[in-house]
């Protein structure tokens, strides 16, 4: 069960603008770099990275704490990519895929993978991380 809608509105808002400014240089702190899907204004939103060897090399795994139906998801999915940004280095990232459940959770480590638990969150995006 994703946080309510109204957090994620406050943190769009509030918080975001604040965690842009330092998301990119702490722990598993990065940014995704996306455009609208329809507007097609580049965005700028605050994840939690979290990179794994999978099948054909490097992969990221971001947990979607707000749940699937947020902006910033819908637009890297009709995209199909975006770029991930993390302490001065860029990625790529393609071949996104929906992970759920437990099988998102053991891509993350154990006590994220408690706290994501407890929280109830259930839904992950993997992609392929390349330079660009």
């Amino acid at each position: 069960m994703p946080l309510p809608r109204w957090v994620t509105r406050s943190n769009k808002h509030v918080l975001n603008p604040v965690m842009l400014r330092v998301a990119t240089g702490i722990g598993p702190m990065a940014v995704v770099r996306h455009a609208g899907r329809r507007s097609g204004r580049a965005y700028r939103t605050p994840v939690f990275a979290f990179a794994y060897r999978g099948d054909g090399g490097v992969r990221v795994v971001l947990a979607l704490t707000y749940g699937p139906d947020v902006d910033w998801v819908r637009n890297v999915e009709a995209a199909g990519a975006f770029v991930l940004e993390r302490r001065g280095e860029e990625y790529r990232v393609d071949d996104l895929r929906r992970v759920t459940g437990e099988d998102g959770l053991r891509l993350v480590p154990t006590a994220i993978a408690t706290v994501l638990r407890l929280a109830g969150v259930d839904e992950f995006r993997t992609g392929r991380l390349r330079r660009p």
